[in-house]
């Protein structure tokens, strides 16, 4: 049917049929909370949930310039309105001054929007606080998370978006067409991310939407050029963590009990705000899964375990019949020793199933390297900077050994970084693309290609240099001086 209708149109003439116009608005996303915050960092600097959350703890505790992270609200309280002309005063500064100064002339408006006391619990979504910012202070990744914020309250207290939905239709041999698009009247708050990579729309929302020519009804146009596109659906995509946050969030899609599902929704979903980013590294730490460049990878022992584990246990129905009975149990509807009388007896039920099935885990990392301390077989995993540990499968043992880790030197053939087996003199150092060359071969041609200085050396030049100023400075010179001094 397509090829036939590329024979049909091809050489043909389109006539425009109808030329529909629509002026919409968009409103700037909300404001951040905490797991909305860690999916953005990720999503735009591959910076994990723990990550987000540290960064987090620092810009509120030490920097004091933003407002409590472990928030689960994505609005501001009334009494909060009065401070906001004082927080936009504060981050005035740099980039940000033109729109923040641009919101104090306008005046701020109050709405629904942003402001709702229904819809904040314990804490009100995170903000900048009325503290003078130093950005120089920040370090890189501090300063990426509060330039998140920041940009998003200011796209908040930003005019809406405004543009003009055209939607074209045309008849090519009596065969309807149509093309839509959108002229921008007012670019609103999306002025305040500068049509950048930052943007924080959804990626559903920030699509590229082509631009039409002005064209009328009954206008005629040749048909130049018919392309047939073929493609194939793709698999779903592997989660990121900025994913991975959404689903633990919203788990009722993977419940097909409608009441189950309601009960979800209204929940903090699979951990709290708080806790998500805890429990993603948990996963990593134990090795149940892995990170290959932003997306997450199970690993065979995580597979096995969910393959061992009883289905209820790995299913997000069971978190949503406790949030049930917790909630019957908060309203006095039922008793919560009762509950806790079935979660014991559950929990031994649990145990005595593990005790009686036959199941087994196999390591599928086991070296036959014995453990010179039990005797054990290590088995060998991932280090969190890139290396390759031997470890003892025994807790109680503990035993570790570095086996191989990546170093900052480059390979002479592919110039990408050299991975470093072994230790002393019998390190070797070895390329993917088959280059391999032993410590002292390596530290001779280091020596002779070496020809300039060393990091240490332009850092200890930067502090002699600083120290230098300061005792040669003109308010240092000034005061000897006054003083009598030479």
């Amino acid at each position: 049917r397509a090829e036939e209708l590329v024979k049909k149109i091809s050489g043909q003439t389109a006539r425009i049929t109808e030329v529909k116009k629509e002026k919409k608005r968009e409103s700037a996303p909300l404001l951040y909370d905490l797991t909305e915050l860690q999916r953005d960092a990720n999503r735009h600097y591959g910076l994990s949930a723990k990550q987000t959350l540290n960064m987090m703890q620092r810009l509120y505790e030490t920097h004091k310039l933003l407002t409590y992270p472990r928030t689960d609200s994505r609005y501001l309280t009334e009494d909060i309105v009065p401070t906001l002309r004082e927080r936009l005063t504060s981050i005035s500064i740099g980039s940000y001054a033109p729109f923040a100064k641009e919101i104090l002339r306008r005046g701020i408006t109050p709405s629904k929007h942003f402001v709702d006391n229904t819809k904040v619990t314990d804490h009100h979504a995170i903000i900048p606080t009325e503290q003078y910012v130093d950005l120089s202070r920040l370090e890189g990744d501090e300063r990426r998370v509060y330039d998140l914020v920041v940009k998003r309250f200011l796209a908040v207290l930003s005019p809406a978006f405004e543009y003009e939905q055209t939607t074209v239709s045309a008849d090519i041999a009596g065969e309807l067409f149509t093309a839509s698009g959108k002229i921008v009247q007012s670019k609103g708050w999306r002025a305040v991310y500068g049509g950048s990579a930052e943007d924080e729309v959804d990626a559903e929302r920030d699509e590229r939407e082509q631009t039409l020519p002005a064209v009328s009804k009954g206008d005629t146009f040749a048909v130049r050029n018919v392309k047939l596109a073929t493609g194939k659906t793709k698999p779903p995509a592997r989660y990121t963590e900025a994913t991975l946050l959404t689903a633990m969030e919203h788990p009722g899609k993977f419940i097909e009990n409608n009441a189950l599902r309601s009960v979800m929704d209204a929940s903090n979903g699979i951990g709290t705000p708080a806790t998500r980013a805890d429990i993603i590294e948990k996963l990593f730490a134990v090795n149940y899964l892995e990170r290959r460049g932003n997306e997450i990878f199970p690993l065979s022992k995580g597979v096995q375990l969910v393959e061992l584990v009883p289905e209820e246990l790995r299913s997000p129905e069971l978190t949503a019949k406790w949030e049930q009975r917790l909630t019957a149990i908060g309203r006095g509807v039922e008793p919560g020793s009762a509950f806790i009388a079935e979660m014991r007896a559950y929990a031994s039920k649990l145990v005595g199933n593990v005790i009686a099935s036959d199941a087994a885990y196999h390591h599928d990392n086991m070296t036959h390297t014995p453990c010179p301390q039990c005797g054990k077989f290590l088995l060998e995993i991932n280090g969190k900077k890139g290396n390759k540990m031997l470890v003892c499968p025994d807790r109680e043992c503990g035993y570790r050994q570095n086996v191989s880790y990546l170093s900052n030197a480059r390979c002479p053939v592919c110039h990408k970084k050299l991975e470093v087996f072994g230790e002393g003199e019998k390190k070797l150092y070895t390329c993917h693309c088959g280059f391999r060359e032993k410590a002292d071969a390596f530290a001779k041609r280091m020596s002779e290609t070496h020809d300039g200085v060393s990091k240490h050396e332009v850092q200890d030049y930067l502090r002699r240099q600083e120290a230098d100023e300061t005792k040669n400075s003109a308010f240092a010179q000034a005061w000897a001086k006054a003083n009598g001094e030479k």
